[in-house]
């Protein structure tokens, strides 16, 4: 009893306690070094130089690639990258900085949620340490999972989209649970739509499918679908829906007619769910390996997580309090969600980046659950516990036997020829095997003794925690030095040699970045002989022409057999300018 008072009492010192240590480590997760490396390419370098182009023409309605429109996505999603360079300067933190931002608000908004519903079962008391350790492991999770972490540290559009997903459903289930605070109530409902709408401003009507999809499957498993549907007050949250997200298609529809409609609703939406676009197929278990890969150790638990909610007990879920739903909602989110894009027939590891709040909520309340077990309340699936932690220790044991031999792994690689034996001599390989056998070794111990098991999920927090502070300071630029460094100097040498009307060739690869250091339109040919096809059909006023490609690549082709001026060479790639004539005169 003094334990639970104690709790009570120091209430909001643990309030900002936990804001405090959850705000560093989503630093340590998403912002630290955010700007040290170049573009990835190849989604993040097309991504942000839509959203560059954005601020030097003043066009923010019709996004536009390489001298061409681009409507795979809307604009949504470049208007906050390209608000973030009016703000801080273009620069690769500026367009990764609102991307991150998006990942640490879903964090917290997790913990705020877990800490108020974080339960199965009757409710605990408002200041019980179950709530706030349920909460401080959903925080946990969410920000040291490789999923989230991943793609919260580049500037495309998943996180965006799962972002701003995640906190419309969350907003949504904090209104549902709280029907005796009409005031707050409304606050909740009113944004839910709000926060759809900008995600379908950033990536299309999937912003609005899946919470749809989510919320009306819940409300139908637990008998309230009509009772909340006239709560919620239809015509206000439509209108506020409409009022965010409409304008933008209603302009770009009038500005750009046909490209927008053949290029934007046709092809990157209806056509990516009916055919595989962009050479991205799957099988129906595509997703079902690649979500347990990311998420990884943590996904281990998902199966006896979601064995735990019982949500086959329909019957008692609909005589519980609202407030008790929160396991079922994130079930029902994440279902529908992996069914519907398990569904499409184009598929990318990226596509279920929604599900993530939804997952962690789930094993936030499993491991809640856990850590109120006692002697006289076993759980019944204890065995496959024990296996599963078996499993997560295994885990962490091979990263850390891989992190140590990484060196071999790595493999020759021509575009970065010197990678193995620097990362080596680094000695990250080292740091990085001590991150995961020092959480594997803890782990070990909690399991061998009984009492600790259910604080297992801290020996993942320890090894997380270690690998992103010690590892990823020094290994994200060492990776960007040997494999992006040299690309990028010699892509920004382009500007400084190209003379009027001459037009640059990419040859044998593709790399999206050119276009953003060179800030030159590029034109991307497969071989010599498209490049001598493209030179015949189109008219160009220059009579040279500039090729950038990997030094093997043009050292075995037939342009090493003509002459040409070498405008840059930097190891694995040479920057030449050669005469249009040369080329077609070496025709066979």
């Amino acid at each position: 009893m003094q334990f639970q008072q104690l709790w009570h009492k120091q209430s909001q010192k643990l309030w900002i306690v936990s804001l405090i240590c959850i705000g560093i480590v989503c630093w340590l997760a998403f912002l630290m070094g955010l700007g040290n490396i170049g573009l990835i390419d190849k989604t993040e370098a097309l991504y942000v130089e839509v959203a560059r182009q954005m601020v030097l023409t003043g066009n923010w309605i019709s996004p536009h690639w390489n001298g061409d429109y681009f409507y795979s996505y809307p604009a949504g999603g470049y208007w906050f990258l390209a608000l973030s360079f009016k703000i801080f300067g273009i620069s690769e933190w500026a367009a990764r900085f609102p991307v991150a931002l998006s990942a640490i608000a879903s964090v917290f908004v997790v913990f705020y949620t877990l800490r108020y519903f974080g339960f199965i079962g009757e409710k605990p008391e408002i200041n019980s340490p179950q709530l706030w350790l349920t909460a401080w492991i959903g925080a946990g999770i969410m920000a040291l999972n490789p999923y989230w972490i991943a793609w919260g540290r580049v500037a495309v559009s998943d996180m965006l989209l799962s972002s701003f997903v995640g906190l419309s459903m969350l907003s949504f289930f904090l209104g549902y649970a709280q029907p005796e605070k009409p005031k707050q109530q409304t606050v909740y409902y009113c944004l839910s739509p709000i926060l759809a709408a900008i995600a379908v401003l950033i990536k299309g009507p999937i912003g609005v499918i899946l919470p749809v999809l989510g919320i009306g499957a819940f409300l139908i498993y637990v008998g309230k679908f009509w009772e909340i549907f006239w709560e919620i007050k239809p015509f206000r949250a439509l209108t506020l829906f409409l009022l965010v997200a409409l304008p933008w298609y209603i302009m770009a529809t009038i500005f750009d007619g046909e490209i927008f409609i053949n290029e934007f609703i046709l092809e990157s939406n209806f056509q990516r769910f009916t055919e595989v676009v962009f050479n991205h197929p799957g099988p129906w278990y595509y997703y079902i390996i690649w979500a347990t890969v990311l998420m990884l150790p943590w996904s281990i638990y998902f199966p006896i997580a979601v064995i735990q909610l019982s949500c086959w007990r329909i019957q008692a879920v609909r005589q519980s309090a609202r407030n008790s739903h929160l396991g079922i909602y994130a079930f029902a989110w994440f279902i529908t969600t992996f069914v519907f894009f398990s569904s499409a027939d184009t598929k990318l590891q990226g596509y279920t980046l929604p599900i993530t709040p939804a997952v962690v909520i789930i094993l936030a309340l499993f491991w809640g659950e856990k850590l109120r077990e006692n002697k006289n309340h076993k759980n019944k699936n204890n065995w496959l516990f024990i296996i599963s932690s078996i499993v997560n220790i295994l885990i962490l044991i091979i990263l850390a036997i891989a992190s140590g031999i990484s060196g071999k792994l790595v493999g020759e690689d021509p575009t970065a020829p010197t990678l193995a034996e620097n990362l080596v001599k680094s000695g990250i390989p080292i740091m990085a095997a001590i991150s995961w056998g020092t959480g594997a070794v803890f782990g070990i111990y909690l399991l061998f003794k009984q009492r600790l098991r259910k604080w297992l999920w801290s020996a993942n927090f320890i090894a997380f925690l270690s690998f992103i502070t010690l590892t990823f300071p020094p290994l994200i630029p060492l990776l960007d030095r040997e494999r992006q460094l040299e690309f990028r100097e010699i892509s920004k040498q382009i500007s400084q040699v190209i003379k009027p009307e001459e037009e640059v060739f990419l040859l044998g690869f593709t790399r999206y970045s050119t276009v953003y250091y060179s800030n030159q339109n590029i034109n991307f040919i497969y071989d010599t002989s498209e490049l001598k096809e493209f030179l015949k059909t189109q008219t160009m006023p220059s009579d040279t022409i500039i090729i950038l490609g990997e030094s093997n690549y043009l050292n075995n082709s037939e342009i090493n057999n003509i002459n040409y001026d070498i405008l840059s060479e930097k190891k694995a790639y040479k920057l030449i300018r050669i005469d249009k004539k040369w080329i077609m005169s070496n025709e066979n």
